[in-house]
């Protein structure tokens, strides 16, 4: 039976040890490092990260819209008011 874990095991650490790639690992170990020394940069670095989601959610909704808009659109798409409202420029919090 115990020749069945070990050879699990191994297995798992074969596969693990193929994910794992240098820069990875020195990435990994940089974080460590930044967290430790200067613990501002890390907070700072996770919260652009949560950003960075947040803005990649808020473009994947526009993009979804924008294309609902013109699947559904008949006759000129300048001129539908719909489509005018949907306008990233329009609903961007950068453009006010």
């Amino acid at each position: 039976m115990s020749g069945v874990v070990l050879v699990c095991l191994v297995y798992q650490v074969t596969l693990l040890n193929f994910m794992i790639t240098d820069e990875g690992l020195e990435d990994q170990l940089l974080g460590i490092v930044v967290a430790k020394e200067r613990p501002e940069l890390e907070d700072e670095k996770n919260a652009l990260i949560l950003q960075s989601a947040a803005n990649k959610k808020q473009l994947k909704e526009i993009e979804d819209k924008i294309l609902e808009v013109l699947s559904t659109s008949e006759g000129n798409i300048l001129e539908d008011e719909t489509a005018i409202k949907v306008s990233p420029v329009q609903s961007s919090p950068l453009s006010s």
